[in-house]
C-alpha cells in the first residue's frame, strides 16, 4: 500500500442505488443530490393497468424503494417516481402494453437545472381521465368532481415522510373528465427558446367605474336584441371588432379591387392538366397588390378573396388561411378585445359572493370561458370561410356570373357574423362552455391533490406549494 495521501473527490448523484465510478488512491465521497418528482394520476379505464418506461435513463421507485427502467400503477392509484436532474430520453406511458404518451424533460422545460444539490428542481404532474359513462361536469356540481384524494395506504413508506391524506368518501373516489397533461408532442418538435413575458401590475381604480360597468354588465340576458338572448351588447361589441379586424388585415387588396369583378376560369394545359384561376376585371397595371389579370385559386393573394373556390386543396388552404387571420395581425387585437370582455365580466361576478359566502365564479370559469371563445373563433374562421368558397364557386361556375369584389367583402363579414352566431347558439344549446369549465375545474382539483400530497410528504422542500393551485 502506498503510503501517499489519497486524492479527495465528490460525485453527486441523483438517485438512491446508482453507480459511483471510483478511481485507485481517490478518496470518492458521494452526495446526493435533491431529485426531480414526477407524478402520474390517471383515471382513464376501470381496471387498467399502466406501466411507466425510462428509454435511456433510470426511474426510482417511490413505493418499491427501487431504482428500476420501469414501474406499475391500476388505473385511479397516484403513482410516484423520482428522476435525476438530467433525465435523457423519454419517459413512456403504456395502458396493458399500448403506447399512450411520451414525456421527454425538453417537452416539459424541465432542463438546465441548478447544480447545487439542496436545490430542488420542479416537480411534474401529469393527470388525465374521463368516465365515458358519466355526464360531463357542470360548473354546478363541484363537489361529484373532486379528484380522488390519496389514500394512506397509497402513501410511500419512506423514513422521514409525513403521511399522505386521509381516505376520502367512496362516493367521491369516480373517475371524471380530465384533459390529459400535457399535450403530448411529436418527437421531431422542434422547441423554442423559453420567452419572457413582462407583467406589469394595473390598478382598475384608473379605469374610469362606469366603464366597467358597462363592459361587465354588457353580456346580460337584459342587452341581447334576440329572443335568443345571444345578441346582447358586448357580442356586437365583438363581431364589430371582428369586422373591423377583416377589413383591416386585407384593406389592401380591398382598396385596389373595390369597384372590379371577378370570376372562376378553368383552363386545360397540355401538360398541367385541369386549373383553375380567379380573373380579375380591370388594368393590373394600375395595381400595387393585385399585378396579374388572373391567379391560381391556390395562390395566396388570392386564398382570402375567393374563399379557395375551385379544389378542395384551395378551399383547404383557405380555410387554414382563415384560421391563421383569426390570430395574428388586426385578428389578434380582436381576440385580445373578446379576452378583456371575459375578464371583465367574470370578474363582476367573481366579486360577488353566492349564499355560501364564496366568489360566485372562480378561475375555473375565466379559464373555461377564454378557451371556448379561442375555439369559437378559430373555427368560425374556417367555417366562414368554406361556406364562402362555397358561394363564389357557385356564383361563377354554376351561374356563371361574375362577382363584384365589394359584395365578397360584405358578404364575407356577414357570412362569418352568421357563423359567430350559429356557434354561440350551439354553445348555449349545448351548454359546452359549461363543460370545459368542468374539465378545467376538475382537473385543477386532481393536480391540487397531487401538489397536497407532495407538500405533506416532503414540507421543507414544497412548503405552500398547493396553494398555486387554489381555484
Amino acid at each position: 500500500m502506498s503510503g501517499r495521501a489519497m486524492m479527495g473527490h465528490q460525485v453527486c448523484i441523483d438517485l438512491p442505488g446508482e453507480p459511483v465510478e471510483c478511481w485507485a488512491e481517490t478518496d470518492v465521497t458521494v452526495l446526493l443530490r435533491k431529485h426531480r418528482d414526477v407524478i402520474f394520476d390517471i383515471d382513464l379505464k376501470k381496471g387498467a393497468t399502466y406501466t411507466i418506461e425510462a428509454t435511456d435513463d433510470w426511474i426510482y421507485d417511490v413505493a418499491k424503494k427501487k431504482r428500476v427502467k420501469q414501474g406499475q400503477f391500476s388505473d385511479g392509484q397516484l403513482f410516484h417516481i423520482w428522476i435525476s436532474r438530467d433525465f435523457k430520453g423519454y419517459l413512456l406511458l403504456k395502458q396493458n402494453g399500448k403506447l399512450l404518451q411520451r414525456y421527454s424533460m425538453l417537452q416539459f422545460g424541465a432542463t438546465g437545472s441548478s447544480p447545487d444539490p439542496k436545490v430542488k428542481p420542479a416537480p411534474i404532474i401529469i393527470a388525465m381521465g374521463f368516465n365515458p359513462a358519466g355526464p360531463f361536469p357542470t360548473a354546478a356540481g363541484p363537489q361529484t368532481m373532486v379528484a380522488s384524494a390519496l389514500r394512506a395506504t397509497d402513501s410511500p413508506a419512506l423514513s422521514g415522510y409525513s403521511p399522505a391524506p386521509g381516505r376520502t368518501d367512496p362516493a367521491v373516489l369516480q373517475p371524471h373528465h380530465w384533459f390529459p397533461l400535457p399535450i403530448n408532442l411529436a418527437s421531431d418538435t422542434t422547441i423554442e427558446a423559453p420567452q419572457e413575458a413582462h407583467v406589469m401590475e394595473v390598478d382598475k381604480r384608473s379605469i374610469p367605474q362606469e366603464v366597467l360597468d358597462q363592459v361587465a354588465a354588457g353580456g346580460a340576458d337584459e342587452t341581447a336584441i334576440d329572443t335568443n338572448k345571444i345578441a346582447t351588447r358586448n357580442w356586437l361589441i365583438g363581431q364589430l371588432a371582428g369586422s373591423v379586424a377583416f377589413l383591416s388585415d386585407n384593406r389592401k387588396w380591398i382598396a385596389e379591387l373595390w369597384s372590379e369583378r371577378f370570376r372562376l376560369m378553368k383552363i386545360v394545359h397540355k401538360r398541367a392538366g385541369e386549373r383553375w384561376y380567379v380573373v380579375f376585371t380591370g388594368n393590373p397595371r394600375l395595381r400595387n397588390l393585385i399585378t396579374a389579370a388572373r391567379y391560381g385559386v391556390k395562390h395566396e393573394k388570392v386564398l382570402t378573396i375567393a374563399g379557395g373556390a375551385g379544389t378542395v386543396k384551395s378551399g383547404a388552404a383557405a380555410a387554414l388561411e382563415g384560421l391563421k387571420g383569426a390570430f395574428k395581425k388586426a385578428g389578434s387585437i380582436a381576440l385580445i378585445f373578446t379576452v378583456s370582455v371575459d375578464t371583465a365580466e367574470w370578474l363582476h361576478d367573481y366579486e360577488e359572493l353566492g349564499p355560501d359566502g364564496k366568489p360566485k365564479k372562480d378561475f375555473a370559469d375565466l379559464l373555461g370561458k377564454i378557451g371556448i371563445d379561442l375555439a369559437k373563433a378559430g373555427l368560425s374562421a374556417v367555417i366562414a370561410s368554406v361556406l364562402v368558397g362555397a358561394i363564389v364557386a357557385g356564383a361563377t361556375i354554376l351561374i356563371g356570373v361574375s362577382l363584384p369584389v365589394v359584395g365578397i367583402v360584405v358578404g364575407t363579414i356577414i357570412v362569418a357574423i352568421g357563423v359567430g352566431y350559429g356557434l354561440d347558439w350551439v354553445d348555449k344549446e349545448t351548454g359546452a362552455t359549461g363543460h370545459v369549465i368542468g374539465w378545467f375545474r376538475a382537473v385543477g382539483e386532481k393536480l391540487k391533490t397531487s401538489a397536497e400530497y407532495l407538500e405533506k410528504s416532503m414540507p421543507k422542500d414544497y412548503e405552500a406549494y398547493s396553494l398555486m393551485y387554489m381555484p
